[in-house]
């Protein structure tokens, strides 16, 4: 990559430019990189003068690619992923079983699905290091650093991307009981609207996946909270702060939660998507062999594409330990 003065662009700064263009802003790009904001800003501004060109347009909300940044970040995206390949081949011949594998999963199924299954497979895999990155960056689901991605959207029309499904989470309507007492527990979803609604930010943003049906009663039941975080939406709803759409996976982990007695408003598939070569890691096939077991359907009944009444969930088991175990 030559610039105009015959020096060229360098490596830390091309990677730098990577996870600004994937986080859309030079702090969250600072967080990932574990750096600091003015480090990244100064590495873009070197870069951008290396190159003779813009390739950020900065805003009050963030950074986007120019026409000349999504140029140079579709090389320097192809570079990136060159490189963690060379570092896994190069850890795979001296320890196959053993060095890093990162994960990339939404909030809510990093905490509470594959974190408190971690301690028991550290014990089984003492040679594995795990990352979990929960930033979650839909519009780049699976980056160069990232190994194993689990997500609502199927990667695998990039033909260097293989997606398997994992589960189906099912979204219906929960408050706590005390609100219900409160305020009366809705049996139909007109009737609904009239209650107080929490959202996840990205329930908002992205209605139209929801059903005709559904976003119509979204767009009338307006928010009265909007999150963007599927812990802190749990604990309002749990508090009393209003009703909102959640998977009822969720009512295996926290059973005082009520679940309205209207059918799901949707459902979703889940993937585990990586890059095809991925695989060839021993220690990222293991992973992934324990991300499937995670959600097996037969022993967990809330990630079955059918629909399974919270009220049968009783006498199954969560934990990886226990799985298949009936109480």
């Amino acid at each position: 990559m030559d610039t105009r003065d015959g020096a060229r662009a360098d490596w830390d700064d091309i990677k730098t430019f990577v996870a600004a263009a994937q986080a859309g802003s030079f702090g969250a790009a600072a967080r990932r990189l574990r750096t600091t904001q003015p480090t990244v800003t100064r590495r873009i501004d070197d870069l951008e003068t290396r190159l003779g060109t813009r390739l950020f347009d900065r805003g009050l909300r963030g950074v986007t690619l120019t026409r000349a940044g999504e140029q140079v970040y579709d090389r320097a995206l192809t570079m990136q992923r060159a490189s963690v390949e060379i570092e896994r081949l190069a850890l795979d011949g001296e320890r196959p079983e053993a060095g890093e594998v990162t994960i990339a999963a939404p909030e809510g199924i990093g905490g509470f699905v594959v974190g408190p299954e971690i301690a028991e497979f550290m014990k089984e895999n003492p040679g594995i290091r795990l990352g979990i990155d929960c930033g979650f960056y839909p519009e780049n689901p699976v980056d160069a650093h990232v190994d194993l991605s689990i997500q609502l959207t199927d990667a695998s029309s990039a033909p260097e991307m293989a997606a398997t499904p994992l589960a189906t989470l099912h979204y219906a309507l929960f408050a706590s009981q005390d609100y219900l007492d409160t305020y009366g527990a809705p049996t139909r979803l007109e009737a609904a609207a009239g209650h107080r609604f929490v959202y996840h930010s990205a329930q908002v943003r992205e209605r139209g996946d929801w059903g005709a049906k559904t976003s119509a009663f979204i767009e009338l039941a307006g928010p009265a909270l909007i999150l963007n975080s599927s812990t802190a939406m749990l604990h309002a709803i749990q508090r009393g702060a209003g009703i909102g759409a959640i998977p009822t996976a969720i009512s295996s982990l926290e059973p005082d939660l009520v679940m309205l007695d209207i059918p799901p408003l949707a459902s979703a598939t889940l993937w585990l998507c990586h890059h095809r070569e991925a695989m060839k890691s021993a220690r990222v096939a293991r992973v992934a062999e324990w991300l499937v077991s995670i959600f097996d359907a037969r022993e967990r009944p809330w990630f079955r594409p059918e629909f399974v009444h919270p009220s049968e969930f009783a006498g199954w088991s969560w934990p990886a330990a226990t799985a298949g175990v009936r109480r």
